[in-house]
């Protein structure tokens, strides 16, 4: 690709890895630094690096989709935990090895938890994320396991 397509495709990886603010690009310290760099790079604008970051994430959703379809066996896992906001929420990750025997890790779903911790509302929570479009990715092994529950 051409140089700003890599320089492009750094700055989504930053921002992903990083946890950064789509406004980065906005910012006089940042722009002066790409400047240093290459002062013919044109940074693309918050918008535009949303888009960016957009596509990205459905690329990796439909790899990770195309991987899942292949396992034949998960381990799930469930977290909760509460925001600075003090909003709860709840997360499910599915692992499994692929044919390369490497360990993967994919999130399931996340929803936020309205109600008091109990196991009764956590079932309800780890219910909703199985039955609604919020499951990214299943698998066989995943949905026969999902079936049990």
């Amino acid at each position: 690709g051409s140089r700003k397509q890599m320089i492009d495709e750094a700055l989504v990886n930053m921002i992903i890895k990083d946890s950064q603010p789509f406004s980065v690009v906005e910012d006089e310290g940042f722009r002066g630094l790409i400047h240093t760099r290459d002062r013919t790079y044109v940074l693309p604008s918050r918008q535009a690096l949303k888009k960016m970051v957009d596509t990205k994430y459905e690329e990796a959703k439909f790899k990770a989709k195309a991987e899942m379809e292949k396992v034949k066996a998960v381990s799930l896992t469930s977290d909760m935990w509460t925001s600075l906001n003090m909003d709860a929420y709840l997360a499910i990750t599915c692992h499994y090895i692929d044919e390369n025997d490497k360990l993967n890790t994919v999130l399931v779903g996340v929803e936020k938890f309205p109600d008091n911790h109990t196991a009764e509302n956590i079932d309800l929570i780890k219910k909703g994320i199985w039955r609604s479009g919020k499951s990214r990715q299943r698998s066989n092994a995943l949905s026969q396991m999902l079936q049990q529950i």
